[in-house]
């Protein structure tokens, strides 16, 4: 398998990933990328779909309308900036992984 460059969900860069990396690679898998710092997940492999996890000191949820990740900043409701979607995250769903 060749190298793949995907884009940071987050800042937009390019993420080299190389052929060892691409055959390692499984659903729920964690990758940093190298330009911003944001820890992004693998959610599906076909096709290769990234999910924000973690993006520099703050952590990131999807729009449960919309998918659009969103920085948590405190605690209380958040509102989609792509369609308007106002909720309260479910932390119970939530585990606490080390990277």
């Amino acid at each position: 398998m060749e190298a793949l460059s995907v884009e940071c969900p987050v800042c937009s860069e390019p993420l080299l990933l190389e052929a060892e990396v691409l055959d390692r690679l499984d659903e729920g898998s964690l990758l940093e990328c190298e330009v911003c710092g944001a820890v992004v997940e693998v959610a599906l492999l076909e096709p290769l779909t990234l999910r924000v996890v973690q993006a520099g000191e703050g952590f990131f949820v999807d729009c449960p309308r919309c998918e659009t990740p969103i920085e948590v900043e405190g605690e209380g409701p958040l509102t989609c900036p792509e369609c308007g979607f106002t909720f309260k995250p479910d932390w119970g769903d939530v585990e606490e992984e080390e990277l």
